[in-house]
């Protein structure tokens, strides 16, 4: 498997290492946790990666050729949140100032790639659970609608804690422009055979 790093990866790497933020160890942690439980998932499952590549988004894994089955595709996209929200149960009892920052960005790292927007694990989960089910053009419109409201709901919520709160500049940011990369094609319609 090759491992690539992106130039945009070294950069918000390198600005979140100067900036001395306290949570940067913790979100790199929480980040590593997921993306072992997906590779973790892809060995158990006997399926040959191609790419491991570091991105501003995230971490993405491109196995070699198509995924065996659908239930191969649910599994290996669940693994990721499984182990965040796995790591975030261990750390619950403790409150120690460091292991709350990981508790805090591994259940948020776990829960926000749960949902249904195109690119997510979220969305794979979900796809990978439809087409079975439906015909393959219907599942695909069903998680386009799932992404869109996904979205929608993300961009309200994080506008309302901006304008209430003066909070989550970020998460504002990350969901309109994750809005607007799925309204204007470029995720509409994505590979699931990417996982994050």
């Amino acid at each position: 498997m090759k491992i690539r790093i992106t130039p945009g990866a070294v950069l918000l790497f390198s600005a979140m290492l100067l900036s001395r933020d306290p949570l940067f160890p913790a979100t790199v942690i929480a980040a590593a946790i997921h993306e072992c439980g997906h590779l973790l998932a892809a060995k158990l499952l006997g399926i040959r990666l191609r790419l491991l590549e570091l991105d501003v988004p995230g971490a993405r894994i491109l196995p070699q050729g198509a995924l065996p089955s659908y239930r191969a595709e649910v599994l290996l996209a669940a693994a990721g949140p499984a182990a965040s929200l796995l790591l975030a149960a261990l750390l619950f009892p403790f409150s120690n100032l460091f292991l709350r920052a990981l508790l805090a960005s591994t259940l948020s790292l776990g829960l926000f790639n749960l949902l249904p927007v195109c690119g997510f694990d979220g969305w794979r989960v979900l796809g990978g659970t439809l087409t079975p089910l439906l015909e393959e053009a219907r599942a695909a419109r069903v998680l386009l609608v799932c992404s869109y409201l996904s979205l929608f709901a993300l961009f309200c919520f994080s506008a309302t804690l901006l304008l209430r709160h003066g909070e989550s500049v970020t998460l504002t940011v990350l969901s309109a422009s994750l809005f607007a990369r799925t309204f204007l094609g470029e995720e509409r319609h994505g590979d699931r055979r990417k996982i994050n």
